[in-house]
């Protein structure tokens, strides 16, 4: 006599609960994908046959997940568990609805690493990897705890690093370009006003367009600083484009000197 079979693929009574047994950590939909049935069919098989349903309680697997609530920011979602092979947030949740002390437990550790993303009371280093008090690391901006990633003494090493990187007490340079006319080209080190926190010690800036930019913003600042409001507006609508009149004049009095400048060619000094 043929076996009886519950499903379109013709599996027997036998061939199911053989299949179930072999991967029990296996979901219900899964099976269904894999069989052509819907997932509630696959739970009524299990029932049915006399077999647990997926995910009966595993203590082991229990210890993997309040590890994974104590390692969080402290706010339960399913992202906790996709190291878990084959668990997922509503066994959990099951599991916390069937058992009060193991809601307990796990409220208890998302509890406890709220706490700890948020309010610490120590923190890493993540330069010289040394776990000190808050006390020890600059306030932020940023970031669930509000506290920089460096410590105090590692963020000080760094700023000072750097400051005496670009602390240069001479002109390393003869020549450099112009931050804003680089289309100008090489300038000779003359052209800029000297500065001790480049690495060329010289400003970025050449002093053609400093001179013009400080000359017209002095009179915009003049100009915005009237109290009669019709005044001000008409004295700002004279002044203009306050900005392109000092690039402009930075760039003319620039191609001036440039045109000035002493040049050799074949033995013999000429200029422009």
């Amino acid at each position: 006599m043929e076996s009886k079979t519950y499903t379109p693929k013709k599996l027997t009574k036998d061939e199911i609960v053989s299949f179930l047994q072999q991967e029990p950590s296996k979901t219900n939909t899964e099976w269904g994908n894999e069989w052509g049935v819907s997932r509630e069919r696959v739970r009524q098989f299990r029932l049915r046959f006399g077999l647990p349903t997926v995910k009966a309680f595993d203590h082991e697997l229990f210890g993997k997940v309040i590890a994974a609530c104590e390692n969080s920011n402290g706010i339960l979602n399913a992202g906790l568990f996709t190291h878990i092979p084959n668990f997922g947030i509503r066994t959990l949740e099951k599991w916390m609805k069937e058992n009060d002390e193991l809601r307990r437990q796990v409220n208890r550790a998302l509890k406890l690493a709220y706490q700890n993303a948020y309010f610490p009371t120590t923190k890493m280093c993540n330069s010289c990897e040394t776990v000190l008090p808050v006390s020890k690391f600059y306030k932020s901006k940023f970031g669930r705890d509000k506290l920089m990633l460096k410590c105090k003494e590692c963020d000080i090493k760094q700023v000072q690093y750097y400051y005496n990187k670009r602390n240069t007490p001479e002109v390393t340079v003869e020549e450099k370009k112009c931050s804003i006319y680089r289309e100008a080209g090489i300038l000779p080190a003359s052209f800029f006003h000297r500065s001790r926190k480049t690495s060329t010690g010289l400003q970025y800036n050449c002093i053609h367009y400093g001179k013009a930019y400080s000359k017209w913003k002095n009179r915009f600042v003049k100009a915005n600083s009237i109290e009669n409001d019709m005044q001000r507006r008409a004295e700002l609508n004279l002044l203009g484009d306050w900005k392109k009149k000092a690039y402009d004049e930075g760039l003319m009095n620039l191609k001036k000197d440039l045109d000035n400048i002493p040049t050799t060619v074949e033995n013999q000094q000429v200029f422009g």
